[in-house]
């Protein structure tokens, strides 16, 4: 058989098949079958479990779309019976289980998923910046706290955003070259923000305030967190720090956009640079695991 007929047949076998009698799990491997003939694959099995003595005579059929697995007791009288065990499943979700390139789409899936649960909480925070551009920022109480758990959960967003992609991303995704370099960006970014987070994780809520910074005749309206009442800081991270900012507040808005473009330009360049090296083999998975449509008669 090839490699991939092997490879499906021990996702079919993996974990899902038990002695009908100790219920011990049986570790047959593809390569232990041997051909019969042209679809059909067979061997002997001894039963593992303490105690039993069964043996097993294993047939594995290639049917095209499926791979029917079934095991007899050997010696055994059955002439109408059922088989002792069976097993059978389409090919395409024994692709998707199995193919060398699940694990990269997999989290390519996951990393875009945190992405957009980023760039919801950036729209938040930035749809109420512009309530206050227009408005000013005399708002109700409401308005105020709202902004203060649109902060809040942006930067919980971006922890786990950073925690995906460091855990559940980067192993399956190549990190040099220009993934590299858009990681070491976001990283300088992130550095502020993953504080804010830290801070607003040990007193529950930041200190934010709207200011009004002029220059000139030109002024701006923006969401800030005074340094002044960020006291007793506790980072519980060596990367969480505010030495980057420079003077008495945070400009929550401006920080917030840069660690947000730094963060999508990471996950475009992750994805162009996965899609374009593994291109044949995402391109055959996307095959392998797509179910044949359905032909009206």
């Amino acid at each position: 058989m090839d490699d991939e007929l092997e490879r499906l047949i021990n996702t079919l076998l993996d974990g899902e098949i038990r002695c009908y009698d100790c219920h011990t799990p049986l570790d047959i491997q593809a390569n232990e079958l041997e051909r019969q003939s042209e679809h059909v694959y067979t061997t002997r099995y001894n039963c593992p479990g303490d105690g039993c003595s069964i043996e097993y005579d294993v047939q594995v059929e290639d049917e095209g779309l499926t791979l029917h697995f079934e095991a007899n007791e050997r010696g055994a009288n059955r002439p109408d019976k059922p088989a002792d065990m069976t097993q059978v499943s389409r090919k395409e979700p024994l692709q998707k289980k199995s193919h060398p390139v699940r694990k990269l789409t997999d989290a390519s899936k996951e990393l875009t998923n945190a992405f957009a649960i980023l760039q919801h909480n950036h729209r938040r925070l930035q749809e109420a910046h512009e309530t206050i551009e227009k408005e000013g920022f005399d708002q109700d109480t409401d308005f105020h706290l709202r902004v203060r758990a649109d902060i809040h959960n942006y930067t919980a967003s971006a922890y786990s955003f950073e925690e995906i992609v460091g855990k559940n991303v980067e192993p399956h995704i190549p990190s040099d070259g220009p993934i590299e370099n858009a990681k070491n960006e976001f990283d300088e970014e992130h550095e502020v923000v993953k504080a804010l987070r830290t801070y607003a994780q040990h007193h529950l809520a930041l200190p934010s305030s709207f200011v009004h910074f002029f220059d000139g005749d030109e002024g701006e309206i923006t969401i800030t967190v005074p340094m002044d009442d960020l006291d007793d800081f506790r980072p519980g991270d060596p990367e969480a720090s505010f030495d980057l900012i420079e003077g008495d507040h945070i400009d929550v808005v401006d920080r917030v956009n840069r660690h947000y473009e730094a963060a999508e330009k990471l996950v475009a360049t992750m994805l162009k640079v996965a899609e374009e090296k593994y291109e044949e083999q995402i391109e055959e998975y996307r095959e392998a695991t797509r179910f044949p449509e359905m032909t009206k008669e």
